[in-house]
């Protein structure tokens, strides 16, 4: 998943950074409403967390900005309220909330739930031929052996497994799989897909094609 926490607090961005960058998310912040409202416009993401005090614009303005550019984004409102009445208000405004201080753990199955119902994330289990890939316990089998994959190797194949028989092209693949310091002119994602051909094309199995001047589609054939 990407995700866009749009939050003020540097401890609290440094905390879910770590923690869900563990869970294979590419994590991208902004500590400005403003800046948020503008990543939102400019990216692609799976889910935003949003703090609802930030120090230039409140949580529902905030809100209300990336509904007109993107409706169907999800997102998740964290707050120091604790009132219900004002936790029935936040969710007038975002898909779910959570108050602070929150669990990491909690937080990452909130955003998964969140992604599914948006129909951005087609399940914890991703299957195509005699692939599959089970982001739960961060395992890729082919014809019932485990292919070990690095982080960045399994995030890339997620994503074309969520996308098959579509062309990908290379930003596209760098924008959802790195985070925005990532060197648009470098040949990153070539050397990942290179390596996660290698990995994949087993017993004569063919998982992702080259697109000439296009970039890359992920389409199983043997």
């Amino acid at each position: 998943m990407k995700i866009l926490l749009i939050e003020d607090e540097t401890d609290i961005t440094a905390f879910v950074k770590k923690g869900l960058g563990a869970e294979l998310c590419v994590v991208e912040s902004s500590s400005t409403g403003e800046r948020g409202i503008a990543l939102a416009r400019a990216n692609a993401y799976d889910a935003v967390i949003l703090d609802f005090h930030l120090p230039d614009m409140t949580g529902d303005q905030v809100s209300a900005e990336i509904r007109k550019i993107k409706p169907s984004l999800p997102i998740l409102v964290l707050s120091v309220e604790r009132s219900m009445d004002i936790k029935v208000d936040m969710l007038s405004i975002c898909d779910d909330y959570m108050t602070k201080p929150f669990s990491l753990r909690e937080l990452n199955v909130r955003l998964r739930a969140l992604t599914r119902r948006g129909e951005v994330l087609h399940g914890e289990v991703l299957t195509s031929g005699d692939l599959v890939l089970d982001s739960s316990k961060h395992q890729v089998t082919l014809s019932g052996v485990v292919i070990p994959l690095r982080n960045k190797e399994f995030a890339l194949l997620e994503y074309f497994m969520q996308h098959e028989d579509i062309v990908l092209s290379r930003e596209m693949i760098l924008d959802h799989v790195w985070d925005m310091n990532a060197d648009p002119f470098t040949n990153t994602v070539d050397t990942h897909v290179r390596l996660l051909r290698k990995k994949l094309e087993i017993k004569r199995h063919i998982f992702i094609h080259t697109v000439p001047k296009r970039g890359y589609k992920f389409s199983p054939s043997r």
